[in-house]
């Protein structure tokens, strides 16, 4: 059933819709609106069509039956046969709905639906052609109104059903038709000028932003090249005084004192520092512009690649790192392996002296998200620096306790919020750390 009524919705909309009209137009949403039309009145006619057909044929109204067939075989003509204009298609079925009016003010009088009729074509060609249509409309609702005034008065008028008209109450009742079809025709397209104003104001606001992010583009590409040529400026002195700084130290060695290799040795330390903090830095500002290639992957896969290179560390610590199955997401897996590599890395390196690190990874499905959390057995975080610790450069221990940038949980929290989630951690000082960070399920929607 649901598949035979999606053909036969299928079908009215393509033959009573029009193809290349932007969505952001009045003329699209008429055509839907029309098409809607059809496609309920087919079924929905039934209902007074039953009715009509028995009464038709018990009084032998044969004007009532003839019409309520033209009425039917039309709106299906307008439904189903191709090859004809949706202007047509429209002309067509309010003639359809004119000529059923005139029979039922003819058979039934004011007493009968036919002045609703009247009303209901008013409605529909407002809501499906120009207003211009919605005037004329209004003109031949009152021509009609005075043409059945007129028959009233020279006893033209039918009574097979309805006895006698009476002239001051059709007279009462059709000219409140007329005003409501008034009423109608001056009202109903303010609301489609509304509509186009504000598809239009839309459709700037769209020019205007795509203007913008193709400016936005053009910014980064520039901040990009900028970016990676100040890096290598900067890079090529440090380079330099790394370089001079260890030829003094090999030719002038017998002759410098103590105080001065260690001069030389903070200049070369603090060279290299520099040097790795340019690094980080460029691909800090790299997530989310550089990487953004979004990828349906296997989680357990990439963690392997990820352990692979980190094997030599995780060797050297006699490491234990355990990980349940984790899912298939579409993610940036790029950014998602430096995600990885930062958090292990983290949980390998901030442990006590002598201790056997060990790393246990646990994934969640939560509603929209997936939960991971990296828990390791190492010196944990004191809580007043949970919120402090994913900041540019922030460290909590000096490099001769360990070694880094202190950029790692900033990337981190970066990538995570790339993908539409949140990173925290939870931890006591000298009871390991919990790292946690969700990722969205639908960001690959989300991104097209």
């Amino acid at each position: 059933m649901k598949t035979l009524w999606h053909a036969y919705k299928s079908t009215i909309y393509t033959h009573c819709t029009e193809t290349g009209i932007s969505r952001n137009s009045v003329p699209y949403w008429k055509n839907r609106l029309f098409a809607a039309t059809v496609l309920f009145t087919i079924p929905l006619s039934f209902i007074t069509l039953i009715p009509g057909i028995y009464m038709g044929y018990t009084l032998w109204l044969v004007g009532l039956l003839v019409s309520d067939l033209i009425a039917v075989l039309t709106i299906l003509f307008v439904a189903f046969v191709p090859g004809i204009s949706v202007f047509a298609r429209k002309i067509l079925f309010n003639l359809a709905m004119y000529q059923t009016s005139v029979v039922l003010l003819h058979y039934l009088g004011s007493n009968g639906p036919g002045l609703l009729y009247l009303l209901a074509i008013t409605i529909f060609v407002l809501l499906s052609l120009d207003q211009w249509y919605g005037y004329l409309t209004f003109i031949l609702n009152a021509l009609v109104c005075i043409f059945f005034g007129a028959a009233i008065h020279y006893g033209f008028a039918s009574h097979v059903l309805m006895g006698e008209y009476q002239l001051d109450a059709w007279i009462g009742v059709s000219s409140n038709l007329v005003f409501l079809s008034g009423i109608a025709v001056f009202l109903v397209p303010k609301l489609f000028d509304g509509l186009q104003a504000s598809f239009e104001e839309q459709e700037d606001l769209q020019k205007e932003l795509k203007e913008s992010v193709e400016n936005l583009n053009d910014k980064n590409q520039e901040l990009e090249q900028f970016a990676y040529t100040i890096s290598h400026d900067l890079k090529e002195p440090l380079r330099m005084v790394r370089s001079f700084m260890k030829l003094l130290k090999n030719k002038y060695s017998n002759k410098l004192d103590e105080k001065a290799h260690e001069y030389i040795h903070y200049a070369v330390d603090g060279a290299e520092r520099m040097s790795i903090n340019i690094d980080d830095l460029l691909e800090y500002s790299r997530i989310g512009r550089k990487y953004t290639t979004v990828e349906k992957t296997d989680l357990n896969h990439l963690l392997d690649e990820v352990l692979q290179n980190l094997q030599v560390d995780i060797k050297d610590k006699n490491a234990k790192i355990t990980a349940a199955g984790l899912p298939v997401l579409p993610v940036v897996p790029v950014a998602v392996k430096m995600l990885f590599q930062n958090l292990i890395s983290n949980g390998l390196k901030y442990q006590p002296k002598d201790n056997r690190p060990e790393i246990h990874i646990t994934v969640e499905e939560q509603g929209e998200t997936w939960k991971f959390s990296f828990s390791d057995n190492g010196i944990g975080i004191n809580p007043k620096y949970h919120d402090q610790i994913f900041a540019v450069f922030k460290r909590l221990h000096t490099r001769n306790e360990y070694s880094g940038s202190g950029m790692g949980l900033a990337i981190s929290k970066k990538i995570v919020e790339q993908h539409d989630g949140s990173i925290w951690v939870e931890s006591r000082g000298n009871e390991g750390s919990t790292f946690s960070f969700t990722i969205s399920k639908h960001y690959l929607k989300e991104k097209r």
